[in-house]
């Protein structure tokens, strides 16, 4: 007997047992479950070692020492143009060129005790982790119809609730704690995965059509174009990137969601009423008032150190720097940095890889901080592997502190400082 013909209708009731398999909705919620779930299993400590000694790992050719990660990527990257290098544009590479770009950036001011290498996947999962997630949800929710502004909405809000359900997890774990310059790494995470699917994609000539458009009329339309709601969403995430490492404790949350909140909203408003000719005029005066008072306050005392501390405030060669935590390097340069009271194992490593003489804590107004070093007292000296000889280390009241490095600085000794700024 002839077998009758399937037709199309039992064609389809074939597949649909199997059809929910290739649900791009399944894959992004098992992959938020997936990037919920991964912290906590990467939080047994001898995981996150093991990531840590494979991004140390290296082997040797012609007497030269080769990272095995930039080594193993290199090569995937090769393997990958070679399948897709008909889908190769320009485009894409650039959109490749500034997510790099970005993620240097971005450590520049984040972990900076922790000293990373560029290629640690520590250092990078946060970035590696929502740039997927980016790229899962404007796989389920472009071809819904979506709009684009939506999606890109859609995205940071979840990747910053993600993300902060995480952190508050952690702080009732005993061997964690709430970081909020976590949060801050994972938002630009997303936003890094944006500029990889948006701009490398289909989209780009929608952003870059936009780019001469960056200042609306009305405030709400912000919201509405992709590439300002974009550089918007660049610029909120890098702020809090660069405020959250400045102030990653838990008890500084408010003052860092305060403090990342207020510059944000000054840099839109100084953006929105630019288009406006009086209001362009009167900040470009503001800023060349405000530029030309800095450069003579830093004229008339560049040849001295700290001529002015007090409670949340120090003046450097007529720099001012408020609030804020600051280490001033043996070159007399100097870099704001993480607002601590205790001092762990890779902080001390990271001040004694400096080409130092003396290191002073500056321990605050009412000496709250300095403490990590073996003692608590005003002088000790600790050894330093890295130059293999003793390191003085001086650590007192932050006003006492400055008077010491100012006559140390004056003798010419080589000085590296750590002024807490506050407590």
């Amino acid at each position: 007997m002839a077998r009758a013909k399937s037709s199309p209708s039992n064609k389809k009731q074939a597949q649909e047992p199997t059809a929910w398999i290739h649900s791009t909705r399944l894959h992004l919620i098992m992959y938020s479950a997936l990037l919920v779930a991964t912290p906590f299993v990467m939080l047994q400590a001898f995981l996150q070692q093991a990531i840590s000694r494979i991004s140390r790992f290296s082997f040797t050719v012609a007497g030269l020492d080769i990272p095995i990660v930039p080594a193993v990527v290199l090569v995937l990257v090769v393997v990958l143009i070679l399948i897709y290098r008909a889908q190769i544009t320009r485009r894409r590479i650039a959109a490749g060129v500034v997510a790099l770009l970005l993620v240097a950036a971005s450590q520049q001011v984040a972990d900076y005790y922790a000293a990373h290498r560029f290629y640690d996947l520590q250092h990078n999962w946060h970035y590696i982790a929502y740039g997927l997630f980016t790229f899962m949800v404007y796989r389920d929710l472009e071809p819904r119809g979506i709009p684009l502004h939506r999606i890109m909405l859609f995205t940071f809000c979840a990747a910053i609730l993600y993300s902060s359900f995480d952190e508050a997890f952690q702080r009732h774990m005993s061997n964690r704690v709430f970081d909020i310059s976590d949060i801050a790494k994972d938002s630009w995470g997303s936003v890094i995965g944006m500029v990889l699917v948006l701009a490398g994609g289909r989209h780009s000539p929608e952003l870059f059509a936009d780019w001469k458009r960056l200042r609306h009329k009305r405030l709400r339309d912000y919201l509405r174009h992709p590439m300002t709601l974009l550089v918007l969403m660049a610029v909120l995430s890098f702020l809090l990137v660069a405020v959250g490492s400045l102030l990653s404790d838990y008890e500084h949350l408010a003052t860092t969601i305060l403090i990342t909140l207020a510059i944000f909203a000054v840099l839109v408003i100084v953006l929105h009423c630019s288009q406006y000719r009086f209001c362009k005029y009167a900040l470009l005066a503001v800023l060349v008032v405000g530029v030309l008072a800095q450069g003579y306050f830093y004229l008339k005392y560049r040849n001295d150190n700290i001529t002015y501390n007090r409670f949340g405030l120090t003046i450097y060669k007529g720099i001012p720097l408020p609030f804020f935590d600051v280490m001033f390097f043996p070159d007399g340069s100097f870099r704001l940095v993480d607002k601590k009271h205790n001092f762990k194992q890779f902080d001390r490593q990271f001040f004694l890889q400096q080409p130092m003489d003396v290191l002073i804590i500056g321990s605050g107004a009412q000496g709250r901080g300095g403490n990590g070093f073996p003692r608590k007292v005003i002088s000790q000296f600790i050894y330093s592997p890295f130059s293999q000889r003793g390191v003085q280390v001086i650590i007192q009241e932050t006003p006492a502190a400055c008077k010491i490095f100012n006559r140390l600085k004056k003798e010419r000794k080589n000085v590296l400082f750590v002024l807490h700024n506050s407590c």
